[in-house]
């Protein structure tokens, strides 16, 4: 007899056997007890989590020669012919070869013949997604009105490709991945039957991989004794499936933490003389730190062997929460670009040392900058009240200091003969205006009138920002109208001095021709001139 794998020889032959799907069996197991048989089911989930097998055995509960039961025998022949596939009356059809209009127009047809030696005609159909829009469309009638005597049960793993007009006509039931524990405890369960033994890291590694299919983790395990009948450890399997020594995974995950960007460098090297692929490298990095993540919030989630537990416990400390997220992000990103680079191995190293680098999040920021505030306030408020007055005083004495050595007056000439030079036509108010100095930090302006006044308050904002540039001061202006003021200044006054003397302005009036040369020169002419300081002269 021909070699018969695991996950054959281990196949559940009742309800109360299928791993990780109580939710399903129970409810097929209550239905087939109230006799509530429906004349179509759907079975969706991930692959090897136990569709076909639980299809398989409603066909035994209800072609058991017993009756209708929800505990079939599995001796009687047939329980046996449906065990081994051979059964006329129980059909299993690939649906992905069986797709096609035609394949469904002869399944329709036979459907009208009743059973041989059963109650019921019953069609699995596996892979159901991979059937045609035309060819689910000559099966609709059918299936939504068989024979009394037909059961259609369709398996598949991609529910959402079914139309939606079949979908409709099924009791669905959706099946779940296998949980780590329960797959740990039917391969151990396995182990003694089989007479070998698998250690707990090399018991992880297989339910890692399998990711929730009992039948992978079956074949994988199958794989493993087949090589190493004796025991089954973690680093055969480790060399099994191409992963990296955990060593290796663990000396990199410490030098990211310490930022020792030349050790990381140097680790990546190593593993590409050695041959490891560097993309299996950057998986198991990627799931070391999820576990480090996961053991260092809550070690009772973390998968981990005991033989473990002592490296965990001194990396669940090297990074926050932030930061494994952070790494992991990246990493994934990694994974994702390494699948179309001609040199992945750069950029493992690029992404490597982007996460070396010291990482601040908002919240930690934040609180950085709390925690300097605060010891500014207390560092201020532990000065005594000497203290402060002292440097006050050393402040007002800096303030004496720079008014005493600054001639406001001096400055109040260069800015003015600036502004004049700038503006020659609309800064005359300020060259007539009398200029005091009332203090320190004060100066006031006298102008004659308010056409004057609107010039001076024009380039008031503009002077003091040069004083303020030149001298450091902040001075205060005065303006004030006196129509009788003086516009010929005493030597106490300080006349503005200007850097050029603009020339007088001349005017040549010409005479009207009916004017005679006696006439006087227009007083408007007069006006103009004398305001900008000079006089209307007849040529």
């Amino acid at each position: 007899m021909s070699y018969l794998g695991l996950a054959r020889k281990f196949r559940p032959q009742n309800f109360d056997a299928v791993i990780g799907q109580e939710h399903i069996s129970q409810t097929l197991k209550n239905a087939i007890s109230e006799n509530r048989i429906a004349h179509a089911y759907l079975f969706s989930g991930p692959r090897g989590c136990g569709k076909t097998t639980l299809a398989r055995i409603l066909a035994k509960a209800l072609n058991c020669k017993n009756g209708i039961i929800a505990e079939p025998c599995g001796v009687c022949d047939n329980c046996l012919d449906i065990s081994k596939s051979s059964s006329v009356d129980v059909l299993e059809i690939d649906g992905a070869s069986n797709n096609g209009i035609d394949e469904i127009r002869a399944l329709r047809e036979n459907v009208k013949f009743s059973s041989a030696n059963s109650k019921y005609k019953i069609y699995i159909i596996d892979e159901a997604h991979q059937i045609t829009t035309q060819a689910f469309n000559a099966l609709l009638k059918t299936l939504e009105e068989p024979p009394p005597h037909v059961v259609f049960i369709m398996a598949t793993t991609e529910q959402h490709k079914i139309p939606v007009t079949i979908l409709s006509r099924c009791q669905k039931y959706r099946f779940k991945l296998i949980s780590s524990s329960e797959m740990s405890a039917a391969i151990k369960n396995i182990g003694q039957k089989e007479g070998f033994e698998i250690d707990d890291e090399a018991l992880n590694i297989v339910t890692a991989a399998s990711g929730g299919s009992m039948r992978d983790a079956l074949s994988l395990l199958d794989q493993a004794v087949s090589s190493n009948t004796d025991k089954v450890t973690g680093e055969y399997v480790r060399g099994l499936l191409g992963l990296l020594p955990k060593d290796i995974i663990a000396s990199v995950t410490e030098s990211i933490a310490k930022s020792d960007i030349w050790t990381i460098l140097k680790i990546v090297k190593e593993i590409t003389e050695q041959g490891y692929n560097i993309l299996q490298f950057a998986r198991d990095l990627r799931d070391h730190l999820r576990q480090v993540m996961i053991y260092s919030i809550n070690p009772a989630v973390a998968e981990i062997s005991l033989e473990d537990e002592k490296l965990f416990d001194t990396q669940k400390s090297l990074f926050t929460v932030e930061r494994h997220v952070r790494m992991n992000n990246l990493l994934s990103k990694a994974l994702e670009e390494m699948r179309w680079h001609d040199q992945p191995r750069i950029l493992v190293e690029i992404y490597l040392l982007k996460m070396s680098e010291p990482y601040y999040n908002v919240g930690e920021l934040i609180s950085r900058i709390t925690e300097l505030e605060k010891n500014i306030k207390i560092d201020n408020s532990s000065k005594s009240s000497f203290e402060w007055q002292s440097e006050l005083h050393r402040e007002g004495n800096v303030v004496n200091e720079i008014s005493d050595s600054v001639d406001l007056m001096d400055v109040w000439n260069e800015i003015i003969s600036e502004i004049i030079n700038k503006h020659p036509l609309t800064a005359q108010p300020l060259k007539n205006a009398l200029i005091k100095v009332l203090g320190d930090l004060s100066i006031q302006l006298t102008v004659a009138n308010q056409f004057n006044y609107d010039g001076v308050m024009e380039f008031k904002e503009q002077i003091l920002k040069l004083f303020q540039k030149k001298t450091g001061l902040n001075i205060v202006i005065e303006v004030n109208v006196e129509k009788n003021v003086s516009t010929e200044l005493t030597q106490e006054d300080v006349i503005v001095k200007e850097e050029k003397d603009f020339a007088v302005a001349e005017y040549a009036v010409e005479e009207d021709f009916k004017e005679t040369t006696k006439t006087a020169i227009p007083k408007h002419i007069e006006e103009i001139a004398k305001k900008f300081g000079s006089t209307a002269k007849k040529m």
